[in-house]
């Protein structure tokens, strides 16, 4: 049937993907499909999140007729879909319904500015006939007119900041989960005295990166915890593999395996308390085979680095 052969595409990210794309087709049949297939791959009451994200477009393009900025919300709608599409389906839902929030107070501040900006300038002859300049009047109003189409929000610029390096710090730990995947087939263990120097080194940073990430999550500096995971394996891990380690990785060197294992499980643990359904997500695909245990907040962490 139709809907056995949707269920099969979305089996994998791409088809996932692909749903969610068609949720702002312009068919509403097409629509309703997606609210079908979402409420089959997400689970009941993601039908509010296609509503919302539906809400979003109305109000989006709404904005666009008024000449009202909006582009940054437009990108902060779409994280939210890949926020969907990794797994976490009550921020999502969240994200969207601010989403919805941002776009109407975005409507309603611009429209007031518009409106204060059009009074002014009608009373503007008046203003000269009392003995204020009309072009210097008119000329700050026109400057306020252009500021406001073309204004920065810094809120949701932060927002798209932080979900953008979130998504950043994901795709580097997929990344690494892929290559482990390929490279083993049970999980490694190698003594710490017979570790190379470079990967002893690697043991080390661990040490430190749990330190620190274990003060971010007391303190509850959740953005920070995504950003030092990420920082890690984007500045540290791949250039390490990169630049120093590419024959013994081909040669799958026991202690660079065990290294690079630690490494994937560790900051899976990290991003368990920050991202637990992603967390989650990630250490199924890649880590369950090899490690055993049913989920990832069942996994000790690696006595390498404690």
């Amino acid at each position: 049937s139709v809907l056995r052969l949707l269920d099969q595409i979305s089996m994998d990210r791409e088809g996932r993907a692909a749903i969610l794309e068609n949720l702002s087709h312009p068919d509403q049949e097409v629509r309703k499909g997606v609210r079908t297939m979402m409420a089959r791959v997400w689970g009941e009451g993601t039908d509010s999140f296609a509503a919302d994200y539906e809400q979003a477009l109305l109000l989006m393009n709404l904005a666009r007729s008024r000449d009202i900025f909006v582009d940054d919300i437009v990108t902060l709608a779409e994280l939210v879909k890949v926020t969907l599409l990794e797994g976490d389906r009550d921020k999502a839902l969240e994200d969207i319904a601010l989403v919805v929030e941002l776009l109407k107070h975005r409507y309603r501040a611009v429209e007031t500015m518009k409106n204060y900006l059009a009074d002014m300038l009608k009373i503007t002859p008046e203003l000269s006939k009392l003995g204020m300049m009309s072009g210097r009047i008119e000329e700050s109003l026109r400057v306020a007119s252009r500021a406001n189409k073309q204004r920065s929000f810094d809120y949701t610029k932060d927002l798209i900041d932080e979900r953008l390096r979130e998504v950043e710090t994901i795709d580097e730990m997929r990344s690494l989960g892929v290559s482990i995947k390929e490279l083993l087939t049970e999980a490694p263990h190698v003594p710490l005295e017979q570790l190379s120097g470079m990967d002893v080194w690697m043991i080390a940073r661990l040490k430190e990166l749990v330190a620190e990430g274990t003060n971010l999550n007391v303190t509850s500096r959740r953005s920070d915890l995504i950003d030092l995971v990420g920082s890690f394996l984007k500045g540290e891990v791949f250039p390490y593999l990169r630049d120093k380690a590419q024959d013994r990785l081909l040669a799958r060197d026991p202690s660079l395996l065990f290294a690079l294992y630690t490494a994937g499980l560790t900051c899976l643990k990290l991003l368990h308390e920050p991202l637990p359904k992603v967390a989650e997500e990630l250490y199924v695909a890649y880590f369950r085979d090899l490690e055993g245990a049913q989920t990832v907040n069942d996994v000790s962490w690696p006595s390498a680095v404690m």
